[in-house]
């Protein structure tokens, strides 16, 4: 049996945090809808509330995954969220996507630049692919993980051997595989595209973004975020 108070001090201590939680969240919400600039963050933020109820999401893993985790807004829609994570790595992710997404509601992946390349063949799937999958391809010309990191700081070695730029056209890339590509500009124009979302078909709706401006938003306003909060 537990002690007496025991159970008081429990719910006063879960509370502490949901109030901490919830100041966090306005915190977040309140930051993002006022940034205008292209930032890898709140394509996860914008997903959370524009993409159709049940909407399949395959989220890639690396970055993308952990700004669904720090951004995602809760709410009632219901999105169906996939992953490959441990160790798959960054494997079969485009192949997977394509997976989830066959004969099923029209699907989304989110997927950073890296991910995308590492298994770009699996875009030969397409003539046997029945449905439709929209990839949101974050492009920061590399690993933006490792901006995060403290290899971050020593040049050389971090581009040539951790962020390992590739510099694709990606628009003739999908132009090789008979893909639809799309160049992303602004926020009204990625909403626009998310909802509806067309039934059949791949498409590639290209983000450009700078993963050194977006690492050090993240490393100076995350923390901060928290910080602020009292609990």
């Amino acid at each position: 049996m537990g002690r007496e108070g025991e159970g008081e001090i429990t719910n006063s201590y879960l509370q502490m945090w949901l109030n901490g939680e919830t100041q966090v969240r306005e915190r977040v919400d309140k930051t993002l809808a006022e940034k205008t600039e292209l930032f890898e963050g709140k394509v996860a933020w914008l997903l959370s509330q524009f993409l159709p109820p049940q909407t399949p999401l395959f989220i890639a893993n690396s970055m993308p995954v952990r700004d669904v985790e720090f951004f995602w807004k809760p709410n009632n829609l219901e999105i169906k969220p996939f992953f490959n994570r441990g160790a798959n790595g960054i494997d079969g992710t485009l192949s997977t996507a394509l997976g989830v997404a066959h004969r099923q509601q029209s699907s989304v992946m989110l997927t950073g630049d890296l991910a995308l390349l590492h298994d770009t063949n699996g875009f030969l799937a397409r003539n046997k692919f029945i449905g439709h999958l929209t990839i949101i391809l974050i492009n920061n010309n590399g690993g933006g993980i490792f901006e995060m990191l403290p290899i971050s700081e020593f040049e050389p070695p971090f581009e040539e051997l951790f962020a390992t730029p590739q510099n694709i056209d990606f628009e003739q890339l999908c132009k090789t595989y008979g893909v639809k590509h799309e160049l992303i500009t602004s926020w009204d124009d990625l909403c626009n595209k998310l909802n509806p979302l067309p039934n059949k078909g791949i498409r590639v709706l290209e983000i450009p973004t700078n993963r050194k401006t977006d690492a050090e938003w993240r490393k100076d306003n995350l923390g901060k975020m928290a910080s602020e909060v009292l609990i």
